[in-house]
């Protein structure tokens, strides 16, 4: 029980920013939709792979690359 807590726990960043990727409106991103598509699949690769700390990785780029760019600090 305690190992799928864990695995759970690794898991949940992926799933939120894979929410969030699919509540963002294609404009919010620099390439628009196809790079909003391409963001989606590779979310998906990091909810595949959080347990391995493979998509923290990839969680961190999604959100350097598309969430901080929306905020005001990342517009400057």
């Amino acid at each position: 029980m305690t190992l799928f807590l864990v695995i759970l726990a690794l898991e949940f960043p992926a799933i939120m920013a894979l929410i969030d990727c699919y509540h963002r409106r294609p404009v919010e991103f620099a390439g628009g939709e196809p790079d909003r598509r391409s963001w989606i699949r590779w979310l998906w690769v990091a909810i595949g792979t959080c347990w391995l700390l493979v998509g923290n990785a990839i969680i961190l780029g999604y959100y350097w690359a598309v969430v901080k760019r929306q905020t005001p600090l990342g517009r400057a």
